[in-house]
């Protein structure tokens, strides 16, 4: 029997307002799915343009560094010249400009990478204490132009050889002592390396906790400022970046790169009295000690021998430097405009060596390399060194030279005794 009356309209209220709660929820489930789609649009667009950021910014440091290559090559030739005290001050000013270009570029690079989290580590074995040396020389030559000394010590438990990434320890060295320098009119700078007397009970036997010092008798940091400069374009003063340059993002970078390396770093400063950077970072012990004679090997500098080189570069300006800096060695140089055309000289001629610049138009440094190899299998010839030359500092691409079948890459701006050396090793090999 239906329900009528009283009990019939409570039932009737009821699903009434069981209705309006359905409808409600449809409507915020139908809300709910509209935002999602709304955020998931979001996050393609920003994705979008992160991804076109880092392309344009490749693009860009591609460009300034081929650029920046015919400078200081221009600098490196015209420094074997004869030159009075004017023109190489000259030189010198020219040098210093291109290599702040470059560092330019690199901060840009590195915080794009660091922001998408594409900043990698290697893990390779490296002399340690011979790292240091050649690190503390470079700094020395910073400050000796301003007059200042360089005093640096190394701990006597540091191991001679370590494992990690050299390229990315030495950044946040020199990034630190090269800000030493720069914010220090008298006096020295300091480097202390040591082990860390702090590590962390979950350091593992095989790591080694290090702990870098850099102290300097400069201006110092104002104290509300010691907390901020670490941040990203972060700057003690709008009159300190008149003076001083820079784009801020050193130091952020600095701390990107320490952190992963597992490490931490501080600063301590005082106005008019200097400042004081400790960072920590944790390298590893190598897995196999690598003997004596190995050393003597790698340190001997044998007789160089001649080679038949072929020199793949597009740009005829790239191609007159690299020329130049080969002229000046027992080498026999041939040359080739785009891939394709040394493919066709490689497979014709019987070279010791390829330098392959990787853009090039008609086929590219990647193509012509590929089938070059295709080409040495397919006759039984023993592989030919190729050392890939890219204006290219994307990790990217070196990993893509190496699977290409590149030997191994040099990235611009190449420096003569850089170029030179690499030909040597390639051709002990």
């Amino acid at each position: 029997m239906a329900p009528t009356g009283p009990t019939c309209a409570m039932e009737t209220e009821r699903i009434a307002e069981l209705e309006r709660l359905v409808d409600e929820l449809r409507a915020e489930l139908a809300e709910r799915k509209n935002a999602e789609r709304e955020l998931k649009r979001a996050k393609a667009t920003a994705e979008a343009a992160c991804h076109t950021k880092g392309e344009l910014l490749a693009q860009v440091s591609h460009e300034i560094r081929s650029q920046i290559q015919l400078l200081t090559g221009a600098v490196e030739l015209l420094r074997e010249t004869p030159l009075d005290q004017a023109q190489t001050e000259y030189l010198n000013a020219f040098h210093h400009a291109a290599e702040f270009l470059l560092s330019l570029v690199n901060d840009l690079l590195d915080n794009s990478r660091l922001e998408a989290g594409r900043l990698h580590l290697e893990q390779i074995e490296f002399p340690f204490r011979e790292f240091i040396d050649t690190t503390a020389k470079l700094i020395t030559w910073q400050a000796g132009r301003k007059g200042l000394v360089l005093e640096y010590s190394v701990a006597s438990d540091v191991p001679a050889r370590l494992v990690g990434d050299p390229k990315r320890l030495q950044q946040v060295i020199l990034n630190l002592a090269g800000n030493a320098v720069k914010f220090t009119d008298e006096g020295k700078i300091t480097l202390t390396v040591e082990r860390d007397p702090d590590p962390s009970p979950s350091d593992s036997t095989t790591e080694v906790p290090l702990r870098f010092t850099i102290q300097d008798t400069g201006v110092g940091i104002p104290g509300e400022k010691l907390d901020e400069i670490f941040e990203r374009y972060a700057q003690v003063s709008s009159a300190t970046s008149r003076t001083y340059g820079g784009t801020g993002l050193g130091l952020a970078i600095a701390k990107g790169i320490v952190s992963m390396m597992g490490g931490t770093i501080r600063v301590m400063s005082k106005e008019g009295k200097g400042t004081c950077f400790v960072f920590t970072a944790r390298l590893c012990s190598p897995g196999l000690p690598v003997s004596p004679d190995t050393e003597r090997r790698k340190a001997a500098n044998p007789q160089e021998r001649s080679l038949r080189i072929l020199l793949a570069e597009d740009a005829a300006d790239i191609r007159m430097l690299l020329s130049a800096f080969l002229g000046t060695t027992s080498h026999a140089v041939d040359m080739a405009h785009n891939g394709e055309e040394a493919l066709k000289k490689f497979m014709a001629g019987d070279y010791d060596l390829v330098l392959m610049d990787i853009q090039m138009p008609v086929m590219d440094g990647f193509s012509a390399t590929r089938k070059i190899r295709e080409w040495e299998q397919q006759h039984g010839r023993t592989p030919v060194p190729v050392i890939a030359l890219t204006a290219s500092a994307e990790r990217r691409d070196f990993l893509k030279t190496r699977e290409a079948g590149c030997t191994t890459h040099l990235s611009k701006p190449i420096r003569k005794e850089i170029l030179l050396q690499t030909i040597n090793e390639m051709a002990q090999q």
